[in-house]
């Protein structure tokens, strides 16, 4: 696996591959790895940088450096342009990107659930889709190195008792996590997985796992992606059709190969590919989208709509006569607390309503 900056991309000649990856999280790392695996000359373009398990902030002071705020109505900005959490607010929506080699996979709660089958009856699914879905999501799940959750932590029993009395009809319901929990010192698959280490129960997996603990797609899926030219701290502007007949690239036989489109990452430089998968992101995405159309690309006249969330709503709740206690922990806290009694990871438990909704 290469690593590039934007600064040393370009040569004397011009950069060009059959295909280029835009963003590396769970849809553009799976995408990267499986074309490389089949031969396919891949780049994959990142517009954060790479994060190491040290550069991850574990107290509310150090968050600030890895924090950027996006206000529109106001036109304010604050924090570094590739800050490892990105919020966006405007009117009375706030959503939160990430942004960094890894993309979502670094600051979620590595949540691995299986598709529910009424979901899976929807029909706007392909047929074609159902004859695999069981083993795709096995594939999954290995590279991801599912894990149960080998204890109770205390905020799980908290809000199991709350599910319990406050909640008719809840049942308990098993969730599997993309985080290590064995207590040997580092564990790797033979996928060609990165070997990480086991997990503290620290509590901090939205801000970026400080102990190398979980498998985000960095570590999995683009480590197995050999042959691919990842270029990190490169945001793509835009993508348009690739006219020029002279722009054509010369391979190692000296034969003419016609790519079919440029990927921009400014007004001047340029990558040629012959096919573009554009995963950066529903914002990201619809950005490198509009500014193309506006260079003459023909898109969908829905670009823009239909925007929603992951199918989560977060809640704060204060006051409660049953804390929950869910705080992160810093490394000098861990002697003083048994593995237990800490926090553990940011979801450790799932409780579903019979009305169909689900407390994590």
């Amino acid at each position: 696996m290469e690593r590039e900056t934007e600064t040393d991309m370009f040569g004397d000649g011009e950069a060009s591959y059959d295909a280029v990856v835009i963003g590396s999280g769970y849809g553009g790392s799976v995408a990267a790895c499986r074309m490389s695996m089949a031969g396919i000359k891949v780049c994959l373009m990142e517009k954060g940088r790479k994060w190491e398990a040290q550069d991850f902030p574990t107290n509310s002071f150090n968050i600030l450096s890895a924090f950027r705020l996006e206000n529109k109505n106001w036109g304010f900005t604050f924090g570094a342009k590739d800050a490892l959490i990105q919020v966006h607010q405007q009117d009375d929506s706030l959503a939160a990107v990430a942004c960094g080699l890894g993309g979502g996979s670094l600051i979620n709660a590595g949540v691995m659930v299986s598709t529910p089958v009424r979901a899976r009856r929807n029909e706007k699914w392909p047929k074609e889709w159902n004859n695999d879905w069981e083993v795709c999501e096995a594939s999954a799940s290995t590279m991801l190195q599912a894990q149960s959750v080998p204890v109770e932590f205390p905020n799980a029993k908290v809000m199991g008792q709350l599910a319990t009395d406050e909640i008719e009809e809840c049942c308990s319901s098993s969730i599997k996590l993309s985080i290590n929990f064995d207590s040997k010192e580092a564990s790797s698959n033979s996928m060609g997985s990165q070997q990480i280490d086991s997990c503290r129960a620290c509590g901090n997996c939205f801000s970026g796992c400080p102990y190398n603990a979980k498998n985000s797609t960095d570590k999995n899926y683009l480590a197995s992606a050999a042959g691919c030219t990842i270029k990190t701290e490169c945001e793509v502007q835009y993508v348009v059709r690739n006219l020029d007949e002279n722009c054509d690239d010369v391979d190692g036989m000296n034969k003419k190969v016609s790519r079919r489109w440029r990927v921009y990452l400014n007004d001047v430089d340029y990558v040629l590919c012959d096919f573009v998968i554009i995963s950066a992101g529903v914002f990201g995405t619809s950005k490198i989208l509009f500014r193309s159309a506006r260079r003459g690309l023909k898109i969908s006249d829905r670009l823009g709509s239909g925007f929603s969330c992951n199918g989560n709503n977060c809640a704060y709740l204060a006051g409660s006569s049953a804390p929950s206690s869910s705080y992160g922990l810093d490394k000098s806290q861990f002697s003083k607390i048994p593995f237990q009694d800490r926090p553990g990871p940011s979801i450790s438990s799932s409780f579903t309503s019979s009305l169909g909704f689900t407390i994590q």
